[in-house]
C-alpha cells in the first residue's frame, strides 16, 4: 500500500466517524509534540539500516534517498488524521497542554480520572499510530533499495 492509499484511507476513516476532534487541534497537538525531531530519527534509524547493506555509498547518499522516499508531510498529515479521529476537542487540549508543560505532564494528564482514562486512550492509540508509520516505512523500502541500488551501480561503474 503507499503512502497516498494509507492517506486516503485515514481519511476516510475519519469521515465516516465523523466525531473526532478538530484538525487544527490536532495540528497544534502534533507540533508540540515535536515530530520534526521524530522525523530526523526515523530518518537517522532508516539510514543506518540501509547503511550495512550499501558500505559502498557515503551515509549523506542514503541519508538523502530516504528523505526523498519518505515525505515528512505526508508522516504528519497521516498522525494529524489519526489524532483527529481519536481524540475529541478536549482530549486534543489536555494533551497539547501536557506538551507543552512538560514537566507538569504527569500532574496535567493524572491529576484526575478522565487524565488517567486519557492516557490510556493515547497508549492505545500510540500503538496503533506505530503500527501506521512501520507500514508507511515498509511501503517506501522497495522505492529506497531502488535507487540506492542505482547509486551503488553508479558508484561501482
Amino acid at each position: 500500500m503507499s503512502m497516498k492509499k494509507i492517506m486516503l484511507a485515514v481519511l476516510a476513516a475519519a469521515a465516516l466517524a465523523g466525531c473526532g476532534g478538530n484538525k487544527d487541534k490536532a495540528q497544534a497537538f502534533v507540533e508540540s509534540s515535536g515530530m520534526t525531531k521524530q522525523y530526523t530519527s526515523m530518518v537517522e534509524t532508516a539510514s543506518s539500516g540501509y547503511a550495512s547493506r550499501y558500505p559502498m555509498l557515503e551515509h549523506e547518499q542514503i541519508r538523502n534517498v530516504v528523505r526523498e522516499n519518505i515525505d515528512p508531510d505526508d508522516l504528519k498529515g497521516m498522525v494529524v488524521e489519526i489524532y483527529a479521529n481519536h481524540f475529541n476537542n478536549e482530549e486534543l487540549d489536555l494533551l497539547t497542554r501536557a506538551n507543552q508543560h512538560p514537566e507538569q505532564a504527569m500532574t496535567i494528564i493524572l491529576s484526575s480520572k478522565k487524565g488517567r482514562d486519557l492516557a490510556e486512550k493515547f497508549m492505545a492509540v500510540q500503538s496503533t499510530l506505530a503500527k501506521d508509520m512501520r507500514d508507511a516505512m515498509a511501503d517506501s523500502d522497495e522505492a529506497i533499495i531502488d535507487a540506492l541500488d542505482d547509486l551503488k551501480d553508479q558508484a561501482q561503474g
